[in-house]
C-alpha cells in the first residue's frame, strides 16, 4: 500500500491490450499521459479505483479516447480543455468530487453516455443531470450538460464581447474629456480623482447585471427547451412529410384504378369477338362467306383453310363434351 503523495509507476505497455489501456486499480495519483499517448492504437483508456484528483495539464491530448473511465476516484474538476476530446463517446465519472463542468464540455459533441452519480454537484447542473440511474437517463444526461455548455459558452461570448466594447467607451471616454475635467476640477478646487472613481463602481454594477442576466437565462430555461425554438420547424416537417405521403398515396391509388379499368376493358372485349366469331362462324355461315369476298385473293385461300380447320376442331370437341360417357 503507497503512502499518501508518493507516486506510484506502472508499466503501461503490460497493461494495454487491443485497443484497450486497463490502469484500474492501480493506485495512481498521476496519470502516465505520454505513455499513454505513444499507444496510438488505445481508443479505451480505463482509470477507475485510483486516487486521481485531476486530469493534469495534458490530458487532453489523448484525442483517440472513445471510451473513458474515471469513476470511483477524488477528481475534483476536469480540464479546461477538455472538450479536445472529441472523439469522446462514452464517459464514466461515477463516484467523483465534481462540482460543475467545464465550458469546452460543449464540444463533445459525440458523447452518448455520461455517468455523474456520486459527484457534489451544485443544484442548477443536478437539475440538468438528472438521476443518471438507468441508461436512458446517463444518454439523456450526456446529450444535456452538451447542450447546456454549448449554451454557457455562448453566453459568456456575448459577456465578453459586452465587456470589450465597454471598455473601449471608458477608454475614448477618458481620452476625449480628460484635459476638461482636469481644468475645471483645478478651477473648482475639486480633487481630480472623484470623478474617475465613479467609473470603476459603474464598470462593476453592470458586469455584475450581465452575469445575473445569464444566470437567470440558464435556471429560467432547461435543457429540453434548447430544441423548443425547433418545435415549429419540426411540426412543419411533418405535416410536409403527411402532405407527401398522401399525394404518394392518391397517385397509387390513381394507376390501380386506371390498371383494373383497363384490365375489365380488355376481358370485355375478348369476350365480345369471342361471341361474335362463334355467331359468324355457327350460327350464321352466310355472313361469314360474305366476308370472305372481300379478303384479297392471294390470303384468301390460307385464311378458309384454317377457317375450317378451326371449325371442325371446335365442332368435334363441342360434339365430344356432348355425348354422355356410356357412349364413349
Amino acid at each position: 500500500m503507497p503512502k499518501v503523495g508518493e507516486k506510484v509507476k506502472v508499466n503501461v505497455k503490460d497493461r494495454v491490450q487491443d485497443e484497450v489501456c486497463d490502469l484500474s486499480l492501480s493506485e495512481l495519483s498521476e496519470i502516465p499521459v505520454k505513455e499513454i499517448a505513444s499507444f496510438k492504437r488505445v481508443t479505451v483508456l480505463d482509470l477507475s479505483s485510483n486516487r486521481l484528483t485531476s486530469l493534469g495539464r495534458n490530458f487532453s491530448i489523448l484525442t483517440r479516447l472513445v471510451r473513458l473511465d474515471l469513476s470511483k476516484n477524488q477528481i475534483r474538476n476536469l480540464p479546461e480543455d477538455f472538450g479536445l476530446l472529441q472523439n469522446l463517446r462514452h464517459l464514466d465519472l461515477f463516484d467523483n468530487c465534481l462540482v460543475y463542468l467545464p465550458l469546452s464540455f460543449g464540444q463533445l459533441r459525440r458523447l452518448r453516455y455520461l455517468d455523474l452519480k456520486g459527484n457534489p454537484l451544485n443544484p442548477t447542473w443536478a437539475k440538468f443531470v438528472g438521476t443518471c440511474s438507468t441508461l436512458k437517463d446517463c444518454q439523456e444526461a450526456a446529450k444535456n450538460c452538451v447542450n447546456v455548455c454549448i449554451r454557457m459558452e455562448s453566453v459568456a461570448e456575448r459577456q465578453r464581447l459586452a465587456q470589450a466594447s465597454q471598455e473601449r467607451e471608458q477608454s475614448a471616454d477618458l481620452m476625449s474629456g480628460g484635459g476638461d475635467s482636469h481644468n475645471s476640477g483645478q478651477a473648482n478646487g475639486a480633487q481630480p480623482g472623484a470623478k474617475k472613481s465613479t467609473k470603476p463602481n459603474n464598470k462593476k454594477a453592470k458586469l455584475k447585471k450581465l452575469a445575473e442576466a445569464a444566470e437567470n437565462d440558464l435556471t429560467i430555461k432547461p435543457v429540453n427547451a434548447v430544441g423548443a425554438g425547433n418545435g415549429t420547424k419540426s411540426a412543419n416537417q411533418k405535416t410536409n412529410q403527411k402532405k407527401k405521403s398522401t399525394n404518394s398515396t392518391s397517385w397509387l391509388n390513381m394507376i390501380q384504378k386506371v390498371a383494373l379499368s383497363t384490365l375489365v376493358t380488355f376481358m370485355v372485349l375478348v369476350v365480345i369477338n369471342i361471341l361474335l366469331i362463334y355467331m359468324i362462324m355457327f350460327k350464321n355461315p352466310e355472313i361469314s362467306e360474305k366476308l370472305v369476298e372481300y379478303i384479297p385473293h392471294q390470303y384468301r385461300d390460307w385464311i378458309v383453310t384454317k377457317t375450317d380447320i378451326f371449325r371442325l376442331r371446335v365442332t368435334d370437341w363441342i360434339s365430344e363434351f356432348r355425348t354422355p360417357p356410356e357412349e364413349h
